[in-house]
């Protein structure tokens, strides 16, 4: 809550000094937070018993994710994301010998991404999509973490509406297709199937 009130806070200070809008040279400065709830097939080949295991997990992803980015034309912005990912599962065993474990883990990501808004710029609100690409470092468990890394694509859909020629909200849904590869000695495939949620504050600052 104090995070969140903090960052609230510097989006208005940002609004006294700045002005912005979907023009080309804007600069967007702003961040979301989301809720991700889905279910992952994860298969588990052992490189020395050939045994197959098989898992059914039940995710809950909490996500905080700041951006900058730069309209290169009116209405399309390019930029980078980074994100950190606190993710809690609940884990059973669908074929195999072995029990499903519950856990949980820490993810950093940083990527590119393209944002486009399709109604006229001077709307006092907006339809929006955007298309992330983030790769990064994963943390899982709490005695012994074992590492890894994570890559996933992901894109949204949704409206923004503007407080003032600075300041926009945005509430967006989206996919987000993912791909996990552990530091042990076996080899992990998964699956992932569900929604995402995410709730935002965009600044655009222009150069006078």
């Amino acid at each position: 809550m104090k995070t969140f009130k903090l960052f609230i806070a510097i989006a208005l200070l940002f609004t006294i000094n700045s002005f912005g809008q979907l023009d080309k040279k804007t600069w967007l400065v702003g961040g979301t937070g989301s809720f991700d709830s889905y279910k992952q097939n994860e298969t588990f080949v052992f490189t020395g018993t050939g045994e197959n295991i098989e898992i059914e997990r039940s995710i809950k992803e909490i996500e905080f994710s700041p951006k900058v980015g730069y309209f290169v034309i009116d209405k399309l912005a390019l930029g980078v994301g980074i994100s950190y990912i606190s993710e809690t599962s609940e884990s059973k065993t669908i074929r195999g010998n072995a029990s499903g474990l519950d856990s949980k883990s820490h993810s950093f990501l940083v990527g590119p991404f393209a944002r486009y808004y399709f109604l006229n710029k001077e709307k006092p609100y907006n339809i929006l999509a955007e298309a992330n690409y983030q790769f990064g470092s994963i943390s899982q468990g709490s005695v012994d973490p074992s590492k890894g890394n994570l890559s996933r694509f992901s894109i949204f859909v949704g409206p923004e509406i503007y407080f003032n020629s600075s300041v926009g909200m945005n509430f967006l849904v989206g996919y987000t297709n993912s791909n996990r590869v552990m530091d042990k000695n076996i080899d992990v495939s998964n699956s992932t199937r569900g929604f995402q949620v995410a709730l935002g504050f965009q600044i655009y600052l222009q150069k006078n």
